[in-house]
């Protein structure tokens, strides 16, 4: 019995020291960012999506072909020159 509650003290104390220095992580970054101005930090994630849509829409051009119909444009020109005569 002993033993196994030796081990659960060690891991709790390897617990709370995560905890605590995950806090101090935290803290730090909380200071920087204080000095950040609020208006960049919204458009973060704005940049973020763009850079994500850039990265991910690198070869789809191939499915926007668009195909020429055949001289259909030349009749279209007949028959609206027609019509305004």
């Amino acid at each position: 019995m002993k033993t196994s509650s030796a081990i659960n003290l060690k891991n709790q104390t390897v617990i709370t020291d995560g905890i605590f220095a995950t806090a101090q992580i935290k803290l730090s970054i909380m200071k920087k960012l204080s000095n950040t101005s609020p208006f960049l930090l919204l458009l973060l994630p704005v940049f973020m999506m763009i850079i994500l849509t850039l990265t991910v829409n690198t070869n789809q051009n191939d499915a926007e072909i668009v195909v020429k119909p055949t001289k259909t444009s030349g009749s279209i020109v007949k028959q609206a020159t027609a019509i305004f005569k």
